[in-house]
């Protein structure tokens, strides 16, 4: 059972202990934050992988950018915009839950300076990755 405010002004979704499932930590009206840390990653196993974009033409976190994972027969399409919602921004990196997916195929990233990047190989699945802009 979840007490709460009446009215909750922003909140932000990350791994918040590492452990590949996300949380959630909310910004209640004259109240202190919430924090709604999950356990599905003790319940059950789960997939996922998170990318870390680095800009060098465009910004230095890739804003902008549209990141596009193929696993498993299926692709997760993801805008990197920096935020959640109204007043939040949720941490980055990217994150895709891979569902019982347990490889990553392929990731694509569209960068905000026009420039197109695939990588397919070095993509193991509940890591986090560094994908750096090409010069």
């Amino acid at each position: 059972m979840v007490m709460a405010p009446r009215s909750s002004r922003s909140s932000v979704i990350f791994d918040l202990d590492n452990d590949g499932d996300l949380d959630i930590v909310t910004n209640d009206f004259n109240s202190e934050p919430q924090i709604l840390i999950s356990s599905l990653a003790q319940r059950k196993q789960i997939h996922w992988i998170k990318i870390n974009l680095v800009g060098t033409t465009s910004n230095r976190n890739g804003l902008g950018a549209t990141v596009r994972v193929k696993a498993g027969g299926r692709m997760y399409t993801k805008y990197n915009d920096g935020k959640s919602g109204c007043l939040a921004q949720s941490v980055l990196p990217l994150y895709f839950g891979l569902d019982a997916t347990s490889k990553v195929d392929s990731v694509e990233v569209q960068w905000p300076s026009g420039g197109k990047q695939t990588i397919s190989s070095g993509l193991p699945a509940n890591q986090t990755i560094k994908i750096v802009e090409p010069k």
